[in-house]
């Protein structure tokens, strides 16, 4: 991948988080940080969601369009990452 060019940057210290907004030359990245025990948790109870919101959609229940649509990108997260 070619190295992108940042044009203007800011970072920010938000309680436990590091935030750091790019401007590069064709948008913009926004990147989070922060301890790393945390981002495993977090990342577990979102994957547990994740789940049951495709065991409810197989059920025929009702999703609500932002659900939905989180479904929706993250498989295509998931397959971009195989």
């Amino acid at each position: 991948m070619a190295e992108e060019k940042v044009q203007r940057q800011a970072t920010e210290h938000v309680g436990s988080y590091e935030v750091k907004l790019e401007g590069l030359e064709d948008g913009y990245r926004v990147t989070f940080k922060t301890d790393k025990e945390a981002v495993k948790t977090q990342r577990r109870v979102g994957a547990s969601f994740i789940n049951f919101l495709r065991q409810a959609e197989k059920a025929g229940w009702y999703i609500p369009a932002p659900f939905r649509l989180l479904l929706k990108f993250w498989g295509r997260y998931n397959q971009k990452m195989s």
